[in-house]
């Protein structure tokens, strides 16, 4: 038996560990959370899209925009992120990912305060040019900052609530949106910006960018604060020890070119990150979010307006149910069968749309198509703090800015054409010979998730490094 001294300091031990623990996940939830705002930023301004559809191509009203610049409007954000993703390339280990960060939230603030005082088209193609720029460096910062800061058992928790603030985002604003003027809904949305962008005060630079700066005492007060700020704890010395030989190792790469293309893990996290970011930009999910309002049937009880707010409901809530699976289950399995839904959704949408256009009307059509749509946009929204995480995870610290930067680059350029053509191809050949080419896109993804996509769950960055540098 435990003697009564002997069996206090286990419960001692014990409750410090606790205590610790508590901290930890604290002190990174603190640290993470104007990334989660930020992401609720872009949710609001992806979101004013589709319920201003109708009131820009109101021939009455102020702006009679034609079918070509609402096309332009929806794409030019996608447009926008390629720049401002190479941008980010160039940036993100000069000036660090807290003043990217709060870059980007200061120009959502200000894109909503130009937005409320123009009625011209030009302006709104401009602004959503230079959102897409800023959501470029915001995705970007975001992804590696992320990475950086939490550590492996909450890091897809985390990311998954990131994704939930989006959602969140979009669903507000497709209340607002629908129900207030068009000046009062940019009003609303530029408060709420600017009180996001102040959060950018709390927040703690990764130790992984300090050490590059050579910075090693604020790297490891950072880096003890985030783990709980227990100085003497030896596993805490152990991991930072190993952080800091890992970034000694990537920035010799670094200053060597050949090293940098030759790493085995260098050109592995390249390939693979930027062709799954390349097909899912081509699986539908943005163009459909752009032209929900067109997508979407008005039925006898609902307008198309609130049929998009219960489409924005549906995925925030398949969203916040993902909390309860991303960390159960291995990334690898829920993208395959994400994906396997996914293509399954489009298959029965163009059939839906082919059989009640060309064949016979089918009795509550506009139902059957809203949970079509819906239950893969709610499929896509699960999947999405994934692909979100994987991308921080993947890349070495060597090539994390050019990584993230050609990832997102192939990724705003499929989603641009399939953001562009989308109405064309609807008035030309019917909208359901858009999900037939969201359906081939989506099928190509999984077989390519199967054989390429190496499962990183539970691992440290510098593990899952370690398992690039020996796969075959």
């Amino acid at each position: 038996m435990l003697h009564t001294r002997e069996f206090s300091s286990f419960a001692v031990i014990f409750e410090n560990r606790k205590m610790v623990k508590s901290r930890e996940t604290l002190n990174q939830v603190l640290s993470l959370m104007t990334v989660a705002f930020n992401e609720l930023s872009m949710g609001l301004a992806v979101g004013w899209l589709a319920p201003t559809y109708i009131i820009l191509r109101d021939p009455k009203g102020e702006f009679k925009a034609t079918l070509d610049e609402t096309s332009w409007l929806a794409c030019l954000e996608f447009v926008g992120e390629i720049p401002g993703a190479i941008f980010t390339a160039f940036v993100l280990d000069i000036f660090g990912r807290k003043i990217l960060i709060g870059s980007a939230a200061f120009a959502f603030f200000l894109m909503w305060v130009i937005n409320g005082l123009t009625n011209s088209m030009l302006v709104l193609c401009v602004t959503r040019f230079l959102f897409g720029l800023f959501a470029g460096l915001n995705d970007g910062s975001n992804s590696t900052y992320l990475a950086e800061n939490s550590s492996p058992k909450i890091r897809g928790a985390f990311g998954t609530v990131c994704i939930i603030c989006y959602y969140v985002g979009l669903l507000t604003e497709y209340a607002i949106a629908a129900y207030c003027s068009y000046t009062v809904t940019a009003i609303v949305n530029a408060v709420m910006t600017f009180i996001f962008f102040l959060s950018v005060i709390w927040i703690k630079e990764p130790a992984q960018y300090l050490l590059m700066k050579g910075k090693h005492e604020q790297a490891k007060k950072n880096f003890i604060w985030l783990r709980g700020g227990n100085v003497n704890n030896d596993e805490i010395e152990y991991e930072f020890e190993r952080i800091k030989e890992n970034v000694q190792s990537e920035n010799l790469k670094k200053s060597s070119f050949k090293k940098t293309i030759t790493s085995p893990a260098n050109y592995r996290s390249l390939f693979i990150v930027t062709i799954l970011y390349a097909l899912s930009g081509s699986t539908g999910y943005f163009p459909v979010m752009s032209y929900a309002s067109m997508a979407f049937s008005a039925s006898d009880i609902l307008t198309s307006n609130q049929f998009t707010i219960l489409f924005g409901v549906t995925q925030f809530i398949v969203v916040v149910s993902s909390l309860f699976y991303v960390e159960r289950f291995s990334r690898r399995k829920i993208i395959l069968f994400s994906y396997s839904l996914i293509a399954l959704c489009h298959a029965i949408t163009a059939v839906l749309y082919y059989v009640n256009s060309s064949v016979s009307e089918i009795p509550y059509f506009p139902w059957l198509i809203f949970s079509s749509i819906s239950l893969y946009s709610g499929v896509y929204a699960a999947l999405y703090p994934i692909l979100f995480v994987i991308r921080g995870e993947l890349f070495p610290l060597s090539v994390k800015a050019s990584g993230g930067c050609i990832s997102m680059v192939t990724w705003a350029a499929t989603t641009t054409v399939t953001t562009k053509i989308f109405p064309y191809i609807s008035e030309s050949f019917g909208i359901e010979g858009n999900f037939l080419l969201f359906l081939i896109s989506s099928v190509i993804t999984m077989v390519f998730v199967y054989f390429f996509l190496p499962e990183t769950k539970n691992k440290t960055l510098i593990e899952i490094q370690e398992m690039l540098e020996k796969t075959k």
